[in-house]
């Protein structure tokens, strides 16, 4: 099914009836979505790609001219055959005819859809990109490094996500593409990698926590798999404006999406960096490109980068024996957002 004609569907099914919507969109609450926020011209997000597999819809960022990366549970139960990319459009009633096939779909080994953990895969295109679409730099260690940092100083807006997935809890998905500024949470702060004070080391592997306290913003279904992207202040200068891709959108609270009080987990791509790589032909490479857009406000001003948060390791295992002791589990308040 075309992207138009999946989202005419939708768009009939809500103003029916919610429930209908939902029906209409099996797998909704797998889809992620940016609520609040704005409109992003693709200058602003030249990365951003969208998923057609077979009328279900996610995001997907570049990082080289012939590959993709996206959100595992996004292509679980999906062949190369089956799906099918845009890229360099803004506009998804501008998809119809302009789509990339997928030669290849490799999802990481390790990935667990009970956790989301490795939710990540790579999509090798057949064909080629269109001029306006650009790849990302993919975060390597030291990036990862001085975020972290930064997540411990408590930088506001200092996340970037973009994608066309629904405008509020159980809504709309928007025809334009959207995008909205988180806040990194620390791996010591965030809900999802720390239970009672005890940090969980797989779960910070694993996941980047991002949110906006006083907002209500951030992603939601339709948007899984999409960009999360942050500036390294010390490449701004850059050709690329230091721009780095750091995470894909995973998944949100089962409460619902852009809550002020829980923070929207993203796949953590340094953990995987070393899997992309191996699994592209010739490895990975920085691609060097430019950026016209600035998409992080100039006038925002960074604190020094101190020392990132530590703590023990403690295996998921004993997380979920701990949560079991305490009579409820952090997993079950996970949001599949596509």
């Amino acid at each position: 099914m075309r992207i138009k004609q999946w989202m005419a569907v939708v768009f009939l099914a809500t103003a029916i009836s919610p429930m209908t919507a939902m029906a209409a969109t099996e797998g909704a609450e797998k889809s992620p979505r940016i609520v609040g926020g704005g409109f992003a011209p693709i200058s602003d997000a030249p990365w951003q790609v969208v998923l057609d597999l077979n009328g279900a819809l996610c995001g997907g960022a570049i990082i080289s001219s012939g590959y993709v990366l996206t959100a595992a549970h996004c292509v679980e139960r999906a062949s190369a055959s089956n799906i099918t990319v845009y890229a360099g459009i803004e506009d998804l009633n501008l998809a119809d005819g302009n789509g990339i096939a997928v030669a290849s779909v490799v999802t990481n080994p390790n990935y667990n859809s009970s956790t989301l953990t490795a939710d990540v895969a790579l999509i090798q295109l057949a064909g080629a990109l269109p001029s306006n679409a650009k790849p990302i730099q993919l975060v390597d260690s030291d990036d990862q490094g001085n975020l972290d940092a930064e997540f411990a100083l408590a930088e506001d807006q200092n996340l970037y996500v973009s994608g066309w997935g629904e405008t509020s809890t159980d809504g709309n998905v928007s025809r334009y593409l959207k995008r909205t500024y988180l806040d990194g949470v620390s791996d010591n702060s965030c809900g999802w990698t720390n239970s009672n004070g005890v940090l969980i080391q797989a779960a910070a592997d694993a996941y980047i926590c991002g949110n906006d306290p006083l907002v209500s913003t951030g992603v939601c279904s339709g948007d899984s798999g999409g960009p999360l992207v942050w500036q390294a202040p010390s490449n701004a200068s850059d050709a690329d404006r230091g721009y780095r891709l750091v995470g894909l959108v995973s998944f949100s609270s089962i409460r619902g999406c852009a809550l002020t009080d829980v923070e929207d987990g993203f796949t953590q791509l340094n953990t995987y960096r070393d899997w992309i790589s191996d699994n592209m032909n010739g490895g990975y490479s920085n691609p060097n490109v430019s950026f016209d857009a600035d998409i992080f406000d100039a006038s925002r001003t960074y604190s020094p980068l101190g020392d990132g948060g530590g703590g023990g390791s403690v295996s998921l295992y004993t997380l979920l024996l701990l949560s079991s002791s305490l009579g409820f589990s952090i997993y079950s308040r996970r949001r599949f957002l596509s």
